[in-house]
C-alpha cells in the first residue's frame, strides 16, 4: 500500500499519484474498488491466493499421510536397522626376552575384522525398546566363562588365528520404560553397570582397545540378567542395578547356563556430573561415578588375564584358574573431565577375592589418558547413560574438484591422545604377573560415522614373579578402518 501511494506514482489510468478508487470517473462509476473482476484483484493478488490454496492442499495430504504413518507404527514395533564395521591390522616387533617368555613366542603380524555387526532395534507401544545384535567375526575369548582350550589339545591358544571364529550374540535384549521409581527395566543379554570406558560403545572408543583391564581382567563385560537404571530430570546424576549370570557355559552362542549352584553377580553403578557446561553443550564437563559387583563363583574357580591393548596380541598376564573362590568383590571408581577439546579420562580397578583355604587375594589396576582435538572439537557426552558417545567434526572430509577446476576439500576432525594403563595380578602365592602399557594414538574422525585410526603401543610385562621371569618389552603399531551406521 505505500508503494501505491507513494507520490509520483502512475497509475492504470496514467495519472501520477493517484489510486484506482482516487480516479474521479472510477469513483463516478459507483463500482467497488474490491470486486473481483477490476484489476487490482484480479491480477497478482488473485494468482497469489490460487497458489497459498495449492500449498495449504499439499501441506493437508503431507499431514494426513504423516497421521496414518503414525497409526500404522502404533499398531506394531518400529525397527530401525544398523551395523559396524571394524578393520584391523597390527604390527609385532619384540625383544629377546619377550621372544623367549611370553605365551606364543614370536609374535605374527595380523589382520582380523575386529567387529562385524549388524543389530535392528526399536520401539513398541512408547514404553518398550528393543535391541537384537550379532557380530559376524566373534572370536573373543577374553570372558571368564570362555574355553581356554577350545582345541581339546591341552594347550590354551596364544594367537587370534587359534580361535574359533563364529557368529556370537552382543546386545540382545527388551526394555520397559517409565516405570514409576523404577524407571527402566532391561532383560536380556547386554553390558553390566560397570566401566565407564566399557559401557562407551565399540563404535566411540578413543583407542583402538580398551584398557588391559578390561573385559577378561576387572571388568565384567556382557551377562544374560535383568537391571534397573535411570537419570534424575537433570540429567545430572544416573544409576543402575542389576542381577547377573556371572557364568556361561563354555563355547554356547547363545549363551546358556543349566546350574543348580549359582553363579549370580550382583553390579550397580552410579555416576554424577558436579559441573556441566549448559551454554556449550557439553564442552566443559566433570564426570564422577563408582561400580561394585559382588560375585558368587559356582565352580569356585576364578581367573584374570589380560592382552597388551591389541586383541589379534596373545595373553601376556594371567593368574590361571585360581582355586578354592566362593565368590569375589569388585570396585571401579571414575573421573572424566572435558575443557574445550581437552578431556582427561581414568578408571581404577580392585579386586577383592575370597579364598577359603588360603589368604585372600587382592589385585588392582588402572588407567590415565588425554585426548585433544587439534580442529577443536570436543568428546560429546551422554548425559542419560553417564558415557562419552559420537564425535561430531566441526566439518566433514571431502576432496573433490569443482566446476572451474579447484581443489575444494574438508579436513574432518583430527584428535591427538596418549594413555597410560598397569595391572597387578600377583598377590600371596598367586603369580599372574605385572603390565604396564604406554599408547599413543592418532584419530582422524572423516565424519561422524567414518574413522581411521592409528595406535603405538609400548607394553612392557611379566607372565610371574619380576624375581624369576624377566620383563618383556612388546611394541606393536595397529590401524583400524571403521564405519557404522
Amino acid at each position: 500500500m505505500i508503494g501505491l501511494l507513494a507520490a509520483g506514482s502512475t497509475n492504470a489510468w496514467g495519472q501520477q499519484g493517484l489510486l484506482p478508487i482516487q480516479d474521479p470517473a472510477y469513483v463516478a462509476s459507483g463500482v467497488s474498488p474490491l470486486v473481483s473482476g477490476s484489476t487490482y484483484l484480479s491480477g497478482e493478488s488473485g494468482d497469489l491466493a490460487a497458489r497459498v490454496a495449492d500449498l495449504e492442499a499439499e501441506l493437508q495430504k503431507i499431514q494426513d499421510k504423516a497421521a496414518s504413518a503414525n497409526k500404522k507404527a502404533a499398531g506394531k514395533p518400529s525397527v530401525t536397522v544398523g551395523g559396524l564395521m571394524q578393520l584391523d591390522w597390527a604390527l609385532f616387533d619384540q625383544d629377546a626376552e619377550s621372544m623367549a617368555n611370553v605365551p606364543g613366542g614370536d609374535w605374527q603380524d595380523g589382520v582380523e575384522f575386529r567387529r562385524a555387526r549388524l543389530f535392528v532395534k526399536g520401539e513398541a507401544f512408547h514404553v518398550i525398546d528393543y535391541k537384537f545384535q550379532l557380530d559376524f567375526a566373534n572370536t573373543d575369548n577374553a570372558n571368564q566363562g570362555s574355553d581356554p582350550d577350545p582345541d581339546g589339545d591341552g594347550i590354551q591358544p596364544a594367537h587370534i588365528d587359534e580361535l574359533i571364529q563364529s557368529t556370537g550374540f552382543a546386545d540382545v535384549y527388551l526394555t520397559v520404560k517409565e516405570l514409576p521409581v523404577l524407571g527402566n527395566v532391561r532383560i536380556g543379554q547386554y553390558k553390566e553397570p560397570f566401566g565407564m570406558e566399557e559401557l562407551t560403545g565399540a563404535a566411540h572408543l578413543s583407542f583402538l582397545e580398551r584398557s588391559i583391564n578390561d573385559t577378561g581382567a576387572f571388568v565384567p563385560g556382557r551377562r544374560i540378567g535383568v537391571m534397573a537404571f535411570n537419570h534424575t530430570e537433570n540429567e545430572r546424576l544416573t544409576w543402575a542395578i542389576g542381577a547377573f549370570r556371572n557364568e556361561l557355559e563354555n563355547g554356547s552362542n547363545p549363551p546358556r547356563r543349566f546350574d543348580d549352584d549359582g553363579g549370580t553377580a550382583l553390579t550397580t553403578r552410579v555416576t554424577c556430573l558436579p559441573w556441566y557446561d549448559e551454554a556449550t553443550d557439553g564442552r566443559g564437563l566433570l564426570h564422577l561415578g563408582c561400580a561394585f559387583s559382588h560375585r558368587d563363583v559356582d565352580d569356585d574357580t576364578y581367573r584374570f588375564r589380560a592382552r597388551p591393548e591389541s586383541h589379534i596380541a596373545p595373553y601376556v598376564v594371567d593368574t590361571g584358574n585360581i582355586a578354592g573362590v566362593p565368590d569375589l568383590q569388585l570396585y571401579g571408581a571414575e573421573l572424566a573431565y572435558v575443557y574445550g577439546p581437552l578431556s582427561v579420562q581414568s578408571e581404577y580397578f580392585h579386586a577383592a577375592v575370597d579364598r577359603q583355604a588360603d589368604a585372600d587375594l587382592a589385585f588392582d589396576g588402572m588407567y590415565v589418558y588425554v585426548s585433544y582435538f587439534l580442529t577443536g572439537e570436543h568428546r560429546n557426552y551422554d548425559r542419560s547413560n553417564g558415557v562419552f558417545t559420537r564425535t561430531k567434526p566441526f566439518e566433514n572430509f571431502f576432496l573433490v574438484r569443482t566446476c572451474d577446476g579447484d581443489l575444494a576439500w574438508g579436513k574432518g576432525a583430527w584428535e591427538v591422545l596418549y594413555r597410560y594403563s598397569y595391572m597387578d595380578l600377583n598377590d600371596d602365592n598367586v603369580f599372574g604377573g605385572l603390565i604396564s602399557n604406554h599408547t599413543v594414538g592418532l584419530n582422524w574422525h572423516l565424519n561422524p560415522y567414518t574413522r581411521f585410526m592409528w595406535n603405538y603401543v609400548n607394553s612392557r610385562s611379566t607372565d610371574d614373579d619380576p624375581g624369576v621371569t624377566p620383563m618383556t618389552t612388546q611394541h606393536i603399531v595397529e590401524m583400524r578402518a571403521q564405519i557404522d551406521f
